[in-house]
Parts: structure tokens; C-alpha cells; sequence
């Protein structure tokens, strides 16, 4: 009987303590819900901002490297483009059953001869090749006129003056197709000075040209070939006027044409040479100087600089290493090639 007294006045003490209690308990627990959801939404906000941040970095690393990307992209970058020049070859082909398929002429006012090959029709109407020469001015000139017809040819040709023609051609009477004249019959003998005029006044009236040239008529057209002399001092041909090359007038080679195919010839190991060619290195959108400090010689040591060209494919947008190539070609078609690395850095 004690006990249960004991649980009863218990119980009346707790409930009359909750009766006392009851509204700050509720006052705090309102309270403590609120604060707990100030800091659930505190907390949602700065998860959503982290997420929103986090998108919007990831968003803009994206789109930088789509303008990366973009900026390397193959398609977009400006590529540079240098190709090396081909070399001028004779590509027409004399039909069959033609025996005079060449028709030469000779512009003497320009010092320039072209030959005109045949056509489907048998006029005289393809330019094939162009060579400088030297006609005769006033005093000894060069004759003028039509349809002179082509006869004997020499190897070698004793001329007025006591000089000898290389690959001598009749043209009519004693003007001829011949060489630069040479001292005696002999290959190592050429007057020197007389081939550094080539492509200007020269002769005592004949057509001179380098060895390599007047071989080519003697070799390819028939006498019988017709020739045609005239006056042009605007035009020298359809095909231009080809440049000359200038030898030395003292020691061991200024006796020797530079085109001449004799075997004994010291020049025909010689061609011309590039120097200043080096491996380059430039951050990318920088652009190179790549003919600075480029200089070059042809197969005769005259400066031929000014005729360098870097060729190759390149661009300085993407980062790489790119293959340039210096080339260059001298008036007597001998070439040099030299090769570097254009490096394009990041």
C-alpha cells in the first residue's frame, strides 16, 4: 500500500509539473523548428549555389575549350601555302611523218629567239622554247626577213673574225645560228666577256647563244627548218626572254661555257648554294621572317638571293613543327634545296 501511494503522488507531481511547463515547451520547440529550418534552407541555398556554381564553371571550361578547339581546328587556321616552281620543260611532241616539224624566229630587236612548233592544221602556232641570244647592231647588223631557209651545220665553224662557232647553223649566206665564239675549235677556248653580253647587242651579225641553246636547234631542227628575223622592242615572244648567267672573266673555269655537256667541263659538278638556312621557333599567332638572312649564289657565284623561296605548307594558328624548304633555280636551270623546321609553340 506504501508503494503505490508513493507512484500516485509521482504521477500527480508530473502531471501538474507538464501543466506548468506546457507553453514554454511548445514556445522552444517552435523556436528550435524554425531554427532548424533556417538552417536546412541556408544549407539547401548554398548547395544549390555550389551546384550552379559548379555548372556554370564547368560550363564556361567547356566552352573554352570549344574555342580552343575552334581556334586549332585545322579547317580554321590560315594556312600558308608555297610550292616550288617546276621547271620549264619542252612538252610538244613533232607529229609523225613531219619532217620540218620547227619553225624558228628571231626577234632581233629583243635579242630573243622562239621555236614554234606545228600544229593539227600545219601552221607554225605552238611556242615550244625561248632562248636569249645576241644579234649584230648597227654596223654589223643581223639581217631581217621571211622564211630564210636553214643549210649546212658545223660542229665547229671557222668565223670571219678568226673565232670559231660551236654547233654552227646556215641560216642564209654567212649569217648562222653559232656559239659564243671560241679562241680554237676547242671547248676550253670561250672568250669569256663575249658570253657575259648574251641577251644584249654582240655579234658581227650572227645569232649567238650559249652552247646548251644553239645544241638544241642543231640537234632538233633539219635544215631545211625555215627561220623568220624581225623587229619587236616591246615583246620578245610568247614565251619571255630567258634569263642569262654571268661567268668569271679570269681563272680556271672562265674558258669553259657553264652549259656546255662536254665531260671535261669543271662546271658541271658546280651549282648554286643557300646559305643562312636554319631551324625556326615561334610561339603560336607570332609570325617569321623566313627569307631573313637567306642569301644565295648561282652555279657561277653571282648573288641570286632575290630568287629564294621558302616553300612548304604551314600555318603559325596550331602548334607543330612544319617542313620549309629554301629552293632556288639559276638561269641555266640548276637548282639547291635546303631544309628546316618551322617549330610553331604554344
Amino acid at each position: 500500500m506504501g508503494k503505490s501511494n508513493i507512484n500516485r503522488r509521482y504521477l500527480r507531481r508530473r502531471k501538474s509539473w507538464i501543466k506548468r511547463n506546457a507553453v514554454p515547451l511548445t514556445l522552444w520547440g517552435i523556436i528550435i523548428l524554425v531554427l532548424a529550418a533556417c538552417v536546412l534552407l541556408v544549407c539547401m541555398k548554398a548547395f544549390s549555389f555550389g551546384l550552379f556554381k559548379n555548372k556554370s564553371n564547368s560550363n564556361a571550361s567547356k566552352e573554352a575549350e570549344k574555342q580552343t578547339e575552334a581556334a586549332i581546328n585545322p579547317e580554321n587556321a590560315n594556312w600558308i601555302e608555297t610550292k616550288i616552281p617546276e621547271k620549264t620543260e619542252v612538252t610538244y611532241k613533232a607529229p609523225e611523218g613531219v619532217k620540218y616539224p620547227y619553225y624558228i624566229k628571231v626577234n632581233r630587236a629583243m635579242n630573243c629567239t622562239t621555236v614554234y612548233g606545228i600544229d593539227s592544221d600545219g601552221k607554225y602556232t605552238i611556242p615550244v622554247i625561248a632562248f636569249a641570244t645576241s644579234c649584230g647592231r648597227a654596223g654589223n647588223e643581223t639581217i631581217t626577213g621571211e622564211d630564210y631557209v636553214t643549210t649546212d651545220k658545223y660542229e665547229w665553224r671557222l668565223m670571219v673574225d678568226g673565232t670559231y662557232g660551236h654547233y654552227a647553223f646556215r641560216i642564209n649566206g654567212s649569217y648562222l645560228f653559232h656559239s659564243v665564239p671560241f679562241l680554237s675549235a676547242n671547248s676550253a677556248s670561250l672568250e669569256s666577256e663575249e658570253f657575259n653580253k648574251l641577251g644584249d647587242y654582240a655579234s658581227l651579225g650572227c645569232v649567238r647563244m650559249c652552247v646548251r641553246d644553239v645544241k638544241w636547234l642543231y640537234d632538233n631542227c633539219e635544215s631545211g627548218t625555215k627561220v623568220t628575223i624581225y623587229d619587236d622592242p616591246t615583246t620578245p615572244g610568247p614565251l619571255g626572254k630567258p634569263a642569262t648567267i654571268k661567268i668569271p672573266t679570269s681563272g680556271a673555269k672562265a674558258a669553259w661555257d657553264p652549259t656546255d655537256e662536254n665531260p671535261n667541263n669543271p662546271w658541271k659538278d658546280s651549282k648554286p648554294e643557300i646559305k643562312g638556312a636554319k631551324d625556326i621557333v615561334v610561339k603560336v599567332g607570332e609570325k617569321a621572317d623566313l627569307l631573313k638572312d637567306i642569301t644565295a649564289t648561282d652555279t657561277c657565284g653571282n648573288d641570286i638571293s632575290a630568287n629564294v623561296i621558302a616553300a612548304g605548307k604551314y600555318t603559325y594558328d596550331i602548334p607543330g613543327q612544319y617542313e620549309i624548304t629554301y629552293f632556288v633555280r639559276d638561269a641555266i636551270d640548276r637548282e639547291a634545296e635546303v631544309k628546316v623546321s618551322l617549330k610553331v609553340e604554344k
